[in-house]
């Protein structure tokens, strides 16, 4: 009897909470539908809870803790974005430059590898190693891009699709140097993401998704081209992360050899830097299986700027100024719907929790409010 009695408190709670989350599924899909944003009694978006398109706020709450309740802290910010002050003193105290030496592990060097050389991957078992030939020492920078670099204000630019219809554009360009994340297109976005670029990151998997491993003559065209837009903006190349990228490198190896001369743009190779990089994040209480682009790009910019703004640094499928329904990058195709795959590797709520709390503190600022 006690068991049988147990397992019917079991579906009855089951059949509880289930009607409860439809419930509150049908609440969020209200706010989405046309004619202006529906406001809560604080005067913010009523959809208070962290959402990826198809959780319930009930789910979040209590089956998933990173997604919390929005704080009307974060209400006010985006409706007081001038309010917010850089923290100099702070941001100078900051422990990174205790855990990574990022000019000298920003890139390998001519000098700091041979040929033949046994290269290991960061995220990949130790038995798998990456021969560096003459080729790829060829192309190494002979001193790290950003020795000794130093710049005023920064702009890291994430490919949240928070930055759809921002119009920051012209905001991001007056920035003394701005990072981007993953090769993401900026011509046809100008006006929401700008197009200066003065760095992005590359990773090798972009060659197989975007320029179908340069198969054709017209593949390679289509890279070149691209390549050309960067002029002398730094190219962060992340080959050494996954086992997997082994193939795709030799491929831009190649391609660089061939085109030597014929483009402006700066190579990086970095080394073994994510051990280091996990590290100083672990002690931030944020150890994902792996650390996202963006906050990666943070990183490397807390070590040339003395203040960094981020843009597009929103993992949540919709629309915080707005309540709308947002793509999972600004460039994905009209109708996309949000995807929560990150989750197999990523913990981005955990990341956007504690930048924001940076940005309290004035060490970074995070922008989500739209500029126009």
């Amino acid at each position: 009897m006690v068991r049988i009695a147990s397992a019917l408190g079991l579906i009855i709670f089951s059949v509880a909470l289930l009607i409860l989350s439809l419930i509150s599924y049908v609440s969020i899909k209200k706010d989405f539908l046309p004619g202006p944003p529906r406001y809560g009694p604080n005067g913010g978006p009523r959809m208070y809870m962290f959402h990826t398109g198809f959780r319930s706020q009930l789910a979040m709450k209590y089956l998933d803790p990173d997604f919390i309740p929005l704080s009307s802290a974060l209400t006010e910010d985006l409706q007081n974005a001038s309010k917010w002050r850089h923290n100099s003193t702070a941001f100078t105290q900051t422990e990174i430059s205790q855990h990574i030496d990022i000019p000298r592990n920003f890139t390998l060097t001519r000098d700091s590898v041979k040929v033949g050389q046994l290269m290991h991957f960061d995220y990949s078992s130790h038995k798998y190693v990456y021969s560096i030939g003459e080729n790829f020492r060829s192309l190494l920078p002979e001193v790290s891009p950003v020795l000794n670099k130093r710049y005023n204000v920064c702009a890291v630019i994430g490919n949240s699709g928070i930055l759809t219809g921002s119009r920051c554009g012209a905001q991001i360009e007056k920035y003394d140097f701005v990072l981007r994340c993953n090769f993401a297109p900026t011509e046809i976005f100008k006006k929401d993401v700008g197009r200066r670029t003065n760095m992005t990151t590359f990773n090798p998997s972009i060659l197989e998704k975007y320029y179908n491993n340069l198969l054709t003559v017209q593949d390679r065209n289509n890279f070149f081209l691209s390549l050309k837009k960067l002029d002398r903006a730094i190219l962060w190349i992340p080959a050494f992360f996954f086992h997997t990228s082994a193939t795709v490198t030799r491929t831009l190896v190649d391609f660089f050899v061939e085109h030597r001369g014929q483009l402006k743009v700066q190579l990086a190779w970095p080394g073994n830097i994510m051990q280091y990089v996990n590290n100083y994040w672990k002690t931030k209480q944020l150890s994902p299986k792996r650390l996202s682009t963006g906050i990666l790009m943070y990183t490397l910019a807390s070590s040339m700027c003395d203040q960094i703004h981020l843009y597009g640094f929103w993992p949540f499928g919709w629309d915080p100024n707005t309540g709308k329904e947002l793509p999972y990058h600004y460039y994905d195709k009209k109708g996309t719907k949000f995807t929560t795959k990150w989750q197999e590797s990523h913990q981005l709520p955990a990341e956007f929790k504690l930048l924001y709390k940076m940005h309290t503190e004035g060490l970074l600022k995070l922008s989500l409010s739209h500029c126009a």
